[in-house]
């Protein structure tokens, strides 16, 4: 029974105008597409009128949230809306964090946590509804659930319902593929008032964005959203704009690694006389609402992690928004009144814009997705039904990564060490040193190995690539019980061994423990030493690492962190990787010294470890 709070809603939301439109497409259809515009409740209201309209008995309605903070703050919402407690009829689960119970009827999950889910129950028994929000940003994640959904859907559960939600998205190529019906809400959208300016160097994101802040500042009224790239230009931003307005007026950070107490500051609604200025990455594009905002600066930029199939490594990119992109970062000015956006590019540069972003599916690492699907029962990811399927080449690097972790055979069948590492909600290199590290000793040192490449690198700029710098101020840091700038690495590791049933461990390590891990987990980044700072990496890749380095000198390093250079690595012995090797025999013909000579190479992929002559070479050899 939903209390009488909840029922007002539909009539001061615009979604509820359309609430009972979709029930009713439910009813006749097994999937249907819905669109509204930001602020019109789709995220809060219809998982209540479905629950209502829909479900049965026990029967439970789930939605998915691209982000953890949307997941967190919808949640907390509609628990408000309907008078009852985060976890009771309403609850959450995130990585990391659960806030749900046996009474718990709506769950808002992140996607991630339904495709491992899945895994455990293909069959989603005791879920009625699934409900996609968001879909218009197109994570790999995003399509991988709806995949999954949509085959068990057809093949196991015609009974399961699929809704598709997003504010801005061409409905007709999705309806078409779901054979669905849309139903469309209108919104309550208030004019912005756009401005250009001349388009910006993103190197130079953060400075032009403070000094446009300061313009909208002294020019409008209202509290104001600015969109940058990422954290560091956010970092950037803050430090130029302190001092910068009257007391009334607060500066907030809003971006992925914060603290759900530092998030939820940033969104909740503005104190009586107080004017917010909030600087975010695009999770503050969709999905979270923040009171009062009339005024958008938006930077025009983005960063998004792209994957190279080449040496199947991935790098975070700064790139130019979409225009979809840019449509809802205006429409955050409109929601309470009219507004002001300021576009920091030009209407030149607005015409070459892409009209919509490219799915990540297109551009991502897939081997944790492979894993998650080969787990889930799959073995061919192109019989899946993909709204966008993945590049070949993709999947055929993941398939190679995920059989040289003995994840997968060579029929793309999960092993029993692959079904260990799916069990474990992180990516399949870091499940692998957790997995096969062989004492409590390695674990913990594998959960910090973890936390270190999970979270931004704190001594960044220091010159030194050596991880072992890092987990020994990180031990100090917990010893000393003064973490710092470790806080949130601390606290993730704290979570990985908790995975494992593992304690905290402060003792000195060896480095070549953690280079064993590491090679573990990364044994196409196991680098030989070429000279002058230079190594070739297991993959057939060169790299450089600075010859002042204090891991400069070593023969044999294990690699986590690449790019054109090594970022982070530990040395690594010989003999704990030989397992690892395999015997290439060389045979060529010597013109000086006129005859065949054969050579015994022990290699891991492109490196050669060690070889010796072969003395006698069979006539089938030498031809």
């Amino acid at each position: 029974m939903t209390s009488p709070s909840f029922d007002r809603y539909l009539h001061t939301l615009p979604i509820g105008e359309v609430a009972e439109s979709v029930n009713d497409a439910l009813r006749h259809h097994p999937s249907v597409v819905v669109t509204a515009p930001p602020g019109a409740g789709k995220s809060t209201l219809l998982p209540l009128t479905l629950h209502k309209g829909l479900a049965q008995g026990t029967d439970k309605v789930v939605l998915l949230e691209p982000r953890r903070v949307a997941a967190r703050q919808i949640a907390e919402r509609m628990a408000e809306m309907t008078g009852t407690a985060v976890g009771g009829l309403v609850g959450y689960r995130v990585r990391f964090e659960s806030h749900v119970s046996a009474d718990t009827r709506i769950e808002v999950l992140t996607e991630g946590v339904l495709t491992r889910m899945m895994v455990d129950d293909p069959t989603l028994d005791g879920i009625s509804v699934v409900i996609f929000d968001e879909f218009h940003e197109r994570s790999l994640i995003t399509d991988a659930a709806l995949a999954l959904v949509r085959e068990t859907q057809r093949t196991i559960r015609p009974d399961l319902k699929i809704v598709v939600m997003s504010a801005t998205i061409d409905t007709s190529a999705l309806c078409l593929a779901l054979k669905a019906p849309l139903v469309e809400s209108r919104g309550r959208m208030f004019d912005v008032q756009v401005s250009y300016a001349d388009d910006i160097d993103p190197r130079q994101s953060a400075e032009a964005v403070a000094a446009t802040v300061c313009q909208a500042w002294r020019e409008t009224h209202g509290s104001i959203l600015a969109f940058l790239p990422g954290e560091a230009e956010i970092s950037r931003c803050c430090e130029l704009l302190q001092g910068a307005f009257t007391p009334e007026t607060t500066l907030y950070p809003l971006y992925g690694r914060l603290s759900a107490q530092e998030q939820r500051a940033a969104i909740a609604p503005p104190k009586h006389g107080e004017r917010k200025v909030v600087l975010a990455t695009p999770i503050a594009e969709t999905s979270i609402t923040i009171e009062g905002v009339t005024v958008v600066v938006d930077s025009g930029f983005c960063r998004r992690m792209v994957y190279d199939p080449r040496n199947a490594l991935e790098h975070l990119q700064t790139q130019r928004i979409s225009m979809d992109m840019a449509q809802q970062r205006t429409g955050r000015a409109g929601r309470v009144s009219a507004g002001r956006c300021y576009r920091l590019w030009s209407r030149a540069t607005e015409a070459r814009m892409e009209p919509c972003r490219t799915p990540e599916i297109m551009t991502a690492d897939l081997t944790a997705l492979t894993l998650d699907i080969a787990a889930w029962g799959g073995s061919e990811m192109g019989q899946m039904p993909w709204m966008t399927p993945p590049p070949a080449d993709h999947e055929r690097m993941a398939k190679l990564l995920l059989q040289s972790l003995g994840a997968i055979d060579d029929r793309g069948r999960i092993t029993e060490h692959g079904r260990a590492l799916s069990k474990l909600p992180c990516h399949p290199r870091i499940a692998q040193m957790l997995v096969q590290a062989d004492s409590k000793a390695m674990k913990a040192l594998a959960a910090d190995i973890a936390a270190l490449l999970d979270e931004r690198d704190p001594l960044t700029g220091d010159n030194d690539a050596d991880l072992s710098s890092r987990i020994v101020e990180l031990r100090e840091a917990r010893r000393k019980h003064t973490l710092g700038r470790w806080r949130r690495i601390a606290m993730i590791a704290e979570q990985y061994r908790r995975m494992v049933r593992i304690g905290e461990d402060n003792q000195t390590m060896s480095p070549y423990d953690a280079g064993l891990l590491v090679a573990l987990a990364y044994p196409e980044r196991i680098a030989l030493a070429e000279g002058d700072g230079t190594y070739r990496l297991a993959n057939g890749e060169r790299v450089t690492l600075d010859t002042n380095d204090k891991l400069h000198g070593y023969r044999l390093l294990a690699v986590a962190a690449v790019g054109r250079k090594i970022f982070l690595a530990s040395p690594v012995d010989e003999a704990a990787v030989s397992p690892l090797a395999s015997t290439h025999d060389r045979v060529a013909w010597d013109t000086a010294a006129g005859r065949v000579m054969a050579t015994r190479e022990w290699r891991i992929g492109s490196i050669v470890l060690s070889s010796k002559p072969i003395e006698t070479v069979s006539r089938d050899e030498a031809v």
